[in-house]
This record gives structure tokens, C-alpha cells and sequence, in this order.
């Protein structure tokens, strides 16, 4: 039996959304992994004013808590442009699959992905951390959300 779930709905801001198309463009056009999927979820997505952005939404310079299938564990990493990954342990590239299904969902909402190696996963999002501001000068915290450095 073929199951076909539907997608959750993900937002995004315009400054996320020109710069990742933009990369996505790149990546596909050096046949990088993961460049597909990444276009395909920009398609679907809305665009929103920076400042509109809601509060819950996962978005790159944000610290996002989730868990990957069912783990016992959460799981805590700074989402991040490929060019400003600086460290791996504590960050994640919104190229990779797990950083393109996080991108845009709200805190609640689960989105299944495959690696590249063909492994099927499910990330939830459990919370927003920190989110950092495109001028790396001002950090905000979102509202009722946990806090982990």
C-alpha cells in the first residue's frame, strides 16, 4: 500500500527565501546532492516580511530543537547557510536534507526526508532556541520557547 501524507505548510522570509533560491540555483546547476528537494520545498512555500515571520517558524540563524525518528533524545543545532557553517557539531546547512526539512515549519510539525544514501527519516521540531538577526548583532528569544546553548 502506496501512502501519500501531506506536507506541512512552511513559512519563510523573503531574506531566507532569495538567498537559498539563489543557492539551490547554484547547487543544482553543480549537480549537488539535495538541491532538488531543497527548490522543491521553496517552491511551496509562503513568503513572508522579515518581521512577519512568526515566532515558532524555523528559519536559518535560529537554534531549533527536534528530535529525528521517535529517538529518546532531543537534538539541538543552529540552522545555517552552507557558506557560514563554521561548526558541524553545533550547526546544521540548510542544503543538507535534515536542514531543508526543518526549514519553515512551526514548532509541532513533523516532515519526512531521505538522505542522500537513500535513509528514510522524520524530524519533529520541539522548540526554538535563540534566533539571530541577519546584522549578527542582536539575538532574540522566542516567547514561552526553551532556551539551550
Amino acid at each position: 500500500m502506496n501512502m501519500q501524507h501531506e506536507l506541512p505548510a512552511i513559512t519563510l522570509a523573503t531574506n531566507d527565501y532569495n538567498r537559498l533560491l539563489c543557492t539551490a540555483m547554484i547547487r543544482q546547476t553543480n549537480n549537488l546532492p539535495a538541491a532538488e528537494f531543497l527548490l522543491r520545498e521553496l517552491r511551496r512555500a509562503k513568503v513572508c516580511h522579515p518581521g512577519e515571520l512568526p515566532e515558532d517558524v524555523v528559519s536559518t540563524n535560529c537554534r531549533v530543537i527536534y528530535r529525528l525518528n521517535d529517538e529518546p533524545g532531543s537534538r539541538a543545532h543552529l540552522l545555517v547557510h552552507p557558506e557560514d557553517l563554521i561548526w558541524s557539531g553545533a550547526e546544521v546547512s540548510v542544503t543538507t536534507p535534515l536542514g531543508t526539512a526543518l526549514l519553515g515549519l512551526r514548532v509541532g510539525d513533523s516532515m519526512s526526508f531521505i538522505e542522500v544514501d537513500g535513509t528514510r527519516h522524520v524530524v519533529s521540531v520541539e522548540g526554538i532556541g535563540l534566533r539571530f538577526l541577519d546584522d549578527g548583532s542582536t539575538v532574540t528569544r522566542t516567547p514561552g520557547s526553551v532556551i539551550w546553548i
